[in-house]
């Protein structure tokens, strides 16, 4: 099978992020350590243009790969179904629903010609609805579309995100509201639909956003000092902290904050490591994941090579560790654990709390010259 033939390192070669698949979907454990038990699933890259959603357990074996028409960024689960949506990187045109056993593919879906879809999206918890991050383009206008998966993933309504460039986006507790990280980068489809056309006037926030309405419930920006600051990537502890990294878009001697904590009705708090990890952080961070307890958040940051780790009760660093290109981040089940995967094949198992690192089998991880820029899939 194909799969049998592709090592382990075509998966890990872009690095991308991932997800934690429920345990009840995984293959049967040969030992009691429930970790042993767990599926992940990520986009990855071949060495020849070619790429893929793939799945693998907690040893690093592949379970299937699933060939994409282009570069994968996120994938979306839709809960209690084997359905999960794969959408394209910005600026996107497809998305693809696939099953999580198998990596076929069960429905396609295309955005309007006047929009582009942004790479991230997410099932409402019943999983009637997913929700993906799109470009209205020709009104620099972000916007969230909402499909029905009960009614063969039919496009039925589109939401203000009420910014520009919105990017990752998530439930908060309750399932009612969403948090769309609006990255305020104003791009078009006529300019390589990536290059940003608006640095000077950027304005980045978080909105929260009732899912049923599209109605505004809570923003917040940065100061204007901090205008730069594209927020692309978070996530949500149970309690409803939020957890933002940043990508800024000016100069790398700058001195500026790149991780930000916000409490909904408050303002965004941004946080610093110290100065030595702050710079080698290279001013980009990647994926944002909280431990499986709430307590800790890992920070990845590709261009620096490394990812941080915080403690979400005190806003305070505890670590980082090296990670050439790593980006891909996800939660085990245990408090303070993460798994971690870089663009070069490398995977790895952290333990923030204890700082104990355990590398993943490296017998088929052999670094290679691959892409770097996907990120964490959303849970």
């Amino acid at each position: 099978m194909a799969y049998q033939r592709r090592s382990f390192l075509k998966l890990m070669g872009v690095g991308g992020a991932f997800t934690l698949l429920p345990v009840g979907l995984a293959r049967a454990a040969t030992t009691p350590n429930p970790e042993d038990r767990a599926v992940y699933i990520s986009a990855s890259a071949g060495d020849n243009g070619d790429y893929y959603v793939s799945a693998f357990n907690a040893s690093g074996k592949i379970l299937f790969e699933q060939p994409l028409p282009g570069r994968g960024h996120d994938i979306g689960l839709r809960p209690n179904h084997v359905d999960v949506a794969a959408v394209e990187r910005r600026p996107g045109l497809y998305g693809l629903i696939l099953d999580r056993h198998t990596g076929d593919v069960r429905a396609k879906l295309h955005c309007p010609e006047d929009r582009r879809f942004y790479g991230h999206a997410i099932y409402s918890n019943d999983g009637r609805y997913l929700y993906i991050t799109e470009n209205d383009f020709d009104h620099a206008r972000g916007v969230v579309s909402v499909w029905d998966a009960e009614d063969g993933y039919r496009r039925v309504a589109e939401f203000d995100s009420f910014g520009t460039g919105p990017h990752e986006l998530h439930l908060m507790p309750g399932g009612d509201h969403l948090v769309i990280a609006n990255g305020g980068l104003h791009t078009h489809p006529d300019q390589d639909g990536r290059t940003p056309l608006n640095i000077s006037s950027m304005q980045p926030n978080l909105s929260i956003i009732d899912r049923r309405t599209g109605k505004l419930v809570h923003q917040a920006a940065l100061k204007h000092d901090w205008h730069k600051l594209s927020i692309r990537h978070l996530d949500v502890a149970s309690n409803g902290t939020i957890a933002a990294g940043f990508q800024y878009q000016g100069d790398l001697t700058d001195q500026v904050p790149l991780v930000g904590i916000w409490q909904p009705g408050s303002d965004i708090r941004p946080i610093e490591a110290p100065d030595t990890v702050q710079y080698r952080m290279r001013q980009y961070c990647g994926s944002v994941r909280f431990d499986a307890s709430g307590q800790v958040f890992g920070i990845s940051c590709p261009r620096g090579g490394l990812v941080t780790f915080w403690d979400a009760q005190t806003n305070d660093f505890l670590t980082h560790i090296a990670a050439p290109d790593g980006c891909g981040l996800a939660a085990t089940d245990r408090a303070g654990e993460f798994v971690g995967t870089s663009g070069l094949g490398n995977g790895w198992r952290m333990d923030a709390i204890r700082r104990k690192r355990m590398e993943l089998p490296d017998d088929s991880l052999k670094s290679q010259h691959w892409d770097n820029h996907l990120r964490r899939m959303i849970a």
